[in-house]
């Protein structure tokens, strides 16, 4: 049942509005007759729908509003996951989930490497450190330090982050995560999460391969805030990947 989310996540990407709205009206009506724990999730995939298309045209309104630079245009519409975040929100207000990651966190709890619950232990602020070592050498190698605007870019990038990287956290970490991990465990409710936060990419430009490497990466930031116990790590992990794939011009083409 929990993959009806990853299914609502990706039908309402590729159909058209009426087929987005006969889907939720049918999520809507299954949920008044399900059990409480069901219910959740089936309003869980619900509200996505909603929050998609809310977000679709939210975005518009955003950049007829902030008309500017391409780059700066990226940076606006990043506000448009306000939409998804507002109605998972008032979902949150009907029924709080047993588990919350909306705090800080706690950067002295522990995760392996390279499993997340299974591997070498380390703290998470030490998992951080090895982390973004890794990321920025890696990257290092493609950065074009030559370009004309490097600069430029880099501001764009960190304000990019700034804003992709607090508001996806939010709503997939913060508010969509405990509700699998509720209905369906830590491990389950991770991959879940996970596969829908990578497919969701699809809607923002990116091929179905890259989404499912989003995937991937899902599952690692999903794994930093369950060991966490909040979004303050995995903000700064996302914040730095987001940095660095501006930088390769992953985000500003």
């Amino acid at each position: 049942m929990a993959f009806a989310f990853v299914l609502s996540v990706i039908v309402v990407q590729i159909t058209p509005l009426y087929v987005g709205a006969c889907l939720a009206l049918l999520l809507l009506v299954v949920s008044m007759f399900a059990t409480r724990d069901y219910k959740c999730i089936w309003l869980t995939s619900f509200v996505y729908i909603v929050g998609y298309w809310l977000s679709f045209y939210l975005k518009y309104y955003i950049l007829a509003l902030f008309a500017g630079s391409s780059e700066a245009e990226i940076v606006w519409s990043r506000l448009s996951l306000l939409g998804f975040i507002i109605p998972y929100f008032l979902l949150w207000k009907w029924y709080k989930p047993q588990t919350n990651y909306l705090s800080i966190g706690n950067f002295s709890n522990t995760i392996r490497t390279p499993f997340i619950w299974r591997g070498i232990q380390d703290p998470i602020w030490r998992f951080l450190l090895i982390a973004t070592t890794i990321i920025l050498i890696s990257f290092s190698f493609i950065i074009d330090y030559g370009q004309e605007e490097f600069y430029r870019i880099l501001l764009f990038g960190c304000l990019f982050a700034l804003v992709n990287a607090v508001l996806e956290e939010l709503l997939w970490r913060g508010l969509i995560l405990p509700r699998f991990v509720d209905f369906a465990g830590e491990k389950v409710g991770l991959i879940v999460a996970s596969i829908g936060f990578g497919f969701y990419h699809y809607s923002i430009g990116f091929p179905w391969v890259v989404c499912a490497l989003f995937s991937l990466f899902g599952m690692l930031m999903g794994g930093v805030a369950i060991r966490s116990r909040g979004l303050l790590p995995v903000t700064i992990l996302h914040f730095i990947m987001n940095v660095c794939f501006a930088m390769i011009g992953v985000i500003f083409k």
